[in-house]
């Protein structure tokens, strides 16, 4: 269960809150990622924003946290410092550390310039790698490294780690963020995960997406989705989940714009089932009395349509609020102030539910000792050495073989004349660039040449001029919907590149369902992403230096008719 605080830090959040008039206690529920009145989807806006633009905004609002897409750099120490020095009650700073599959960095413009810092969360495999090298020690002491680099530069809060079970091999948001379809599996690496970053106070944990993503095949940022697994298969799976990450002393939980039918008694009438952001009954009847979670509510970004079809805009944060959440995340930040303000005012909320809440983030601070010193000490200067190779050993551990035909995997010679044949998915969490995996060929004297989503013509023109063909495969579905891999309907010579040459490797960098749409291809490795610990990792299968014993998270999808009729 979540830590208790001492008798100091209890004398801190409650002479705090004492102090506090109601309007104060309001900001400290608002997390925006930018401070100005540009929609929150305005991205342009989180990576132009500056130290100073925050200040002006919390001279208006002293916000309670804000959200950086941004990875570290002592460019963005100083920023923070400013915000905190400026600050009378210390600002939560939290951002989404996705291990490997969706960093801040991925947010920067491309025009941004390089940072010295090693990010290690950009740098690790994604979450089902993780998985995939099933070592829970590992995965506590990648994110052990991770939260004590980040509190140094300001950071105090990730949200995650994702819990779902990815259940739906369709699903377009859980895939390689969440850590597979197997209960016992997912709850054990959560676990690790919320100790790795929380154990000593270091950072803060969050869990999500309650009441659980991964069954349905439509996406939140798009509609209003649905779990929907019966009560009891709910209790056995994701209850058991969130049951084990409340357990562990998760200092948050993240609630989705995600239905549950099941438990509202609204089966015949899924649609109009509210999502839990929107929803007392998950909230606080589910969550909080049921499961025993003490700790802050935060919901899911704001300006998602889950949650914007669903009320009006100047009900928005009003409704999210009486349904039980403690902060809300991306609002729209001076505007839904102004309406929680007047909400309160007008007794639509009590004073009570906004107090309560803003004990509970003050306790979160507390819990941080940010009341005390919003950083911490640098890491050791050996920590670096020591992070990469612990993530490096996850990378390695984690190389899947999916199928194992005739051959097996290529054994690369030294002077071997490579083609990479890369087909990606454009998208924010699809990394195309296979420059590390190419240049580890290349320091074995091998030369590499590559095509990027080649015409069929030109893959026929190219493939006799090479000793061995390398397909790599970079798809991780994102948001929008679960799009097929490929780079177009009318190239699709990459897909039986091994019918015109005798030496084909086939890798994907990314979902581990790629079979369900290649059943055909003779063999097939998986690194559940594209990190360059992952690439140099499958380099080594191919260069004979390391075997392939990653697990495999998830079933292979079952598209039979049967199944499709159930």
């Amino acid at each position: 269960m979540i830590t208790e605080l001492n008798a100091k830090d209890r004398k801190w959040v409650d002479s705090t809150l004492g102090s506090m008039t109601i309007e104060e206690c309001i900001a400290q529920m608002l997390v925006p990622h930018h401070p100005f009145e540009n929609p929150q989807t305005h991205f342009e806006s989180v990576t132009n924003a500056t130290a100073d633009d925050w200040l002006r905004l919390l001279d208006k609002i002293p916000l309670g946290g804000i959200c950086i897409r941004k990875p570290p750099s002592d460019e963005l120490k100083l920023e923070l410092e400013k915000i905190q020095n400026h600050s009378q009650i210390p600002v939560i700073v939290g951002s989404n550390i996705e291990l490997g599959s969706s960093s801040p960095a991925r947010i920067m413009n491309e025009n941004t310039p390089g940072t010295e810092v090693l990010d290690y969360a950009s740098y690790s495999p994604s979450m089902m790698a993780f998985a995939a090298a099933n070592d829970p020690d590992l995965t506590y002491e990648t994110c052990r490294f991770i939260a004590e680099q980040r509190r140094s530069y300001g950071y105090h809060w990730t949200f995650n780690p994702v819990a779902d079970l990815n259940l739906n091999f369709r699903n377009p948001i859980t895939n390689i963020r969440s850590l597979g379809d197997d209960t016992e599996t997912v709850l054990t690496h959560a676990a690790a995960f919320i100790r790795g970053f929380q154990d000593g106070g270091v950072m803060a944990a969050t869990a999500k997406h309650f009441p659980g993503d991964g069954t349905d095949e439509r996406d939140q940022h798009l509609l209003t989705t649905s779990n929907h697994l019966n009560l009891n298969d709910w209790y056995q799976t994701y209850g058991l989940v969130w049951k084990t990450v409340i357990d562990s002393g998760v200092s948050a939980i993240m609630c989705g714009h995600i239905a549950f039918p099941a438990y509202e008694q609204q089966i015949p009438d899924s649609n109009h089932t509210l999502p839990a952001t929107l929803s007392k009954n998950l909230q606080v009847k589910l969550l909080r009395e049921e499961l025993g979670f003490q700790g802050v509510v935060i919901s899911d970004a704001s300006p998602m349509t889950g949650l914007t079809s669903r009320v009006k805009a100047s009900d928005r944060a009003i409704e999210n609020i009486l349904a039980g959440t403690d902060m809300c995340l991306l609002p729209e930040t001076i505007k839904d102030y102004g309406f929680i303000k007047n909400a309160v005012h007008e007794g639509r909320i009590s004073e009570e539910i906004i107090r309560d809440a803003t004990k509970r983030i003050l306790e979160l601070k507390a819990r941080l000792t940010l009341h005390k010193d919003p950083f911490s000490a640098s890491p050791a200067q050996s920590s670096q050495g020591n992070a990469k190779r612990t993530i490096n050993t996850v990378s390695d551990k984690s190389i899947t073989l999916l199928r194992r035909g005739n051959p097996e995997p290529r054994k690369l010679k030294g002077d071997e004349n490579v083609l990479f044949v890369n087909v990606f998915s454009k998208g924010p969490f699809s990394n195309s660039n296979l420059e590390p995996l190419a240049n580890s060929f290349r320091n074995e004297g091998c030369s590499v040449e590559l095509l990027e989503n080649p015409t069929d013509m030109e893959l026929r023109e190219n493939l006799p001029n090479f000793h061995s063909v390398f397909v790599n495969v970079c798809h991780v579905p994102m948001s929008g919907s679960f799009d097929q891999i490929g780079a177009g309907f009318g190239q699709t010579l990459w897909r039986i590149a091994h019918m015109f040459h005798d030496n084909v490797a086939y890798t994907c960098f990314g979902t581990p369902y790629v079979l369900a749409e290649l059943p055909h291809v003779p063999n097939m490795l998986l690194s559940y992403g594209a990190s360059v610990p992952a690439q140099e990792a499958v380099a080594k299968v191919y260069l004979g230096k390391l075997e392939p014993k990653g697990m495999l998270p998830v079933k292979e999808p079952d598209i039979s008719w049967q199944n499709i009729l159930r």
